[in-house]
């Protein structure tokens, strides 16, 4: 068994990291961090400098904080000795991914970049899918409601957050790891709000594939809570449609409805975790936060 920490207990690590780790056979909780008070089955440290201090024998964190604070956290955590599953994003920039990286290899540990929606039971059969065809068109579109997922997170809006960008790029991991071929920024439009310093809704255009076929992404977390949008949608030759929906939990082409297993994402996560500890790589794809980095530097921008 592996034993883990996790650094940053909020709704995320609540609902998806603990009880996948719960259900892990490869994975043995034994701590967490968090600088506010948490009650948990396990002993709960203000700081990662606490946890070492107290002795208790960790092999491996999965830091769960805002991305802000993921790269520092990262390098105390890799500089201890430990594999270090990061959340999505990984960090802010890929300067700071790169070093962790360069880091992690030097210290011979693990890190990984946790896309928890390319693991979404219905991934492997789109890439199986679109082996041999390239799409005419892509459209996305994924919209829901920041409040309802993350109520009263006000590190969403600040300074160097991403914003919608903060659930937009789960469709966009998706989108690169489906992808036959690199997917290139064209140009987006940002809309801010009130005093907020990040954006809260985003169209972008994008391009891919061998005939460079056109991509638009639609994005939007000050949508109505209950009707909310998690689609991709690839318009294929003569016609043809392959359509995901509800993030990845129900995958269509044209009428057929294509059967899939229960999507267990952050299962996946877990599992692929414990395999880059085991055969001693990582995994550290930054294609989604490039897309992102390019749309904040460049996107026009809107003050609403």
């Amino acid at each position: 068994m592996i034993r883990i920490a996790v650094i940053g207990v909020g709704h995320i690590a609540r609902h998806e990291h603990l009880p996948a780790l719960k259900q892990s056979p490869s994975f043995d909780l034994v701590a967490a961090v968090s600088p506010v008070p948490v009650d948990l089955s396990v002993p709960v440290f203000e700081s990662i400098a606490a946890l070492m201090e107290s002795g208790i024998a960790v092999d491996a964190v999965a830091i769960c904080t805002p991305p802000d604070r993921r790269y520092m956290l990262a390098r105390e955590a890799i500089e201890a000795g430990w594999h270090v599953l990061l959340e999505k994003p990984p960090t802010l920039t890929r300067s700071q991914a790169q070093a962790l990286r360069d880091l992690a290899r030097s210290e011979g540990v693990t890190i990984f970049a946790a896309w928890h929606s390319v693991y979404a039971s219905a991934i492997p059969r789109i890439r199986s899918l679109l082996s041999d065809i390239d799409p005419v068109s892509i459209a996305i579109t994924w919209k829901e409601n920041a409040d309802k997922w993350h109520p009263g997170a006000d590190w969403l809006w600040r300074p160097g957050a991403l914003g919608v960008f903060d659930a937009g790029i789960n469709a966009l991991s998706i989108l690169t790891v489906t992808n036959a071929e690199p997917v290139v920024f064209q140009e987006a439009r940002l809309d801010f709000y009130g005093d907020q310093q990040a954006p809260a809704r985003a169209e972008l255009s994008l391009t891919g594939g061998r005939t460079a076929c056109p991509i638009t992404a639609s994005f939007d977390w000050r949508h109505d809570p209950a009707s909310e949008i998690w689609e991709i949608r690839w318009s294929l030759p003569e016609g043809d449609t392959l359509c995901l929906a509800k993030g990845g939990a129900h995958l269509s082409r044209g009428e057929h409805v294509i059967p899939l297993e229960e999507s267990r994402e952050y299962a996946g996560v877990y599992r692929h975790f414990a395999q880059l500890i085991d055969t001693g790589e990582s995994s550290l794809d930054l294609r989604p936060l490039d897309l992102v980095s390019e749309a904040l530097a460049y996107g026009a921008r809107r003050r609403h």
